[in-house]
Parts: structure tokens; sequence; C-alpha cells
């Protein structure tokens, strides 16, 4: 059981798709400080426009926004997740973000990736400046957005049927990575 935030300072980047997925996967809360189709999709998730609750066992999805409460709640989260995708903005934010809460467990996600390499590139340009941090990616797919709109995880979509099967394979692998990191008591970033 653990406190994960899915955050950046960047939009686009997938934090929403990843959380409610997360959130869902691990019958966890999902608690958010941006207004979302979450809210709809999930009969856990909670909106908080000022200042947001520290929970247990809540995946927390903060918007592409500098937040002061959402400081508070990062400050306090067993691990970040820090979605970030290949364009040299979405890094460059994502080295800022890394700067501020360095302190704490960080696992990079290179989200929407055309291929393995744009993955490495990413990496290397964060190992330049911050070298031990974890880093995963998922290859552009439409498994978390398909999830999403259709109210269930990525496990409960790619779950579903043979064809989701065959459709999300490699995606699914991907973003179990993520996931298994919290099937353990403790979350422990590799």
């Amino acid at each position: 059981m653990a406190t994960i935030c899915v955050a950046s300072t960047k939009g686009g980047v997938g934090k929403t798709s990843l959380a409610f997925s997360l959130a869902k996967d691990l019958k966890y809360r999902y608690a958010t400080n941006d207004m979302s189709v979450v809210l709809n999709k999930y009969k856990n998730a909670r909106y908080y426009p000022n200042k947001i609750p520290l929970y247990p066992d809540t995946v927390y999805d903060f918007g592409g926004f500098e937040n002061p409460h959402a400081n508070e709640i990062l400050r306090e989260a067993d691990i970040i997740i820090l979605p970030t995708t290949n364009d040299l903005n979405s890094i460059m934010k994502s080295l800022i973000f890394i700067k501020q809460f360095r302190d704490k467990p960080i696992l990079v996600f290179a989200n929407m990736i055309e291929s393995p390499n744009d993955a490495v590139m990413i990496r290397e340009k964060i190992h330049e400046h911050f070298p031990n941090l974890a880093f995963t990616y998922l290859r552009r797919t439409k498994l978390l957005k398909n999830a999403l709109e259709s109210g269930m995880s990525a496990s409960e979509l790619y779950e579903s049927n043979n064809h989701t099967q065959h459709l999300y394979k490699q995606a699914f692998a991907e973003y179990s990575k993520i996931l298994n990191l919290f099937v353990t008591e403790s979350p422990t970033v590799p």
C-alpha cells in the first residue's frame, strides 16, 4: 500500500490516464486537483480544487500546473511517477521537476514513445543530469486512453477478450512493469 503521485508540470503527457488505470487496478482512491472525466468513470475518484488531503492507498493525479497544495502531497508521497514525452519542452520541464523533488523516489515514465530508441534518448537526457533515476516507457498506444474512455483499467481492458489481448500485448507488458512495482507491500523503484 502506498501513496503514489503521477505528476508533471507539462500538460498532455498522459498523467490522467495512467493515474486512473493504476488507481483502478490497485483498488486505490484517485485524487486530483484538475477536473477530468475520471470523476465520472471511477467511484473512488475525488476532485479537490483547493487543499488536497493526504491519504494512504491513493493515486494522486496533479494537473500540469504549479500548486502549493500539490507540492505538500508530493513531498509526502512514497513515489512520484513523472510522465514525459519525446519533446524538448517536456524533457526540460521534467528536469526542473526532478530538481525540485530529487530527494523523493521518482520513476521517470517516457510515454507515447514511437520506438525504444526514443526511450533511450530520453533516458540519456535525464540521466545526464540525474544518473540514478529509475526509468521505464510505454510506446505509443491507445491502451490507457481507451481504458479510461471505457471506464476500465488497462488490465481490465486487456483481459476483456482475445482481440484486446492481441491488440495491446506489448503495451500491456510495458504498463505491467509499473503496476508490478506496487503489488508488493512497499513500493521499490528499480
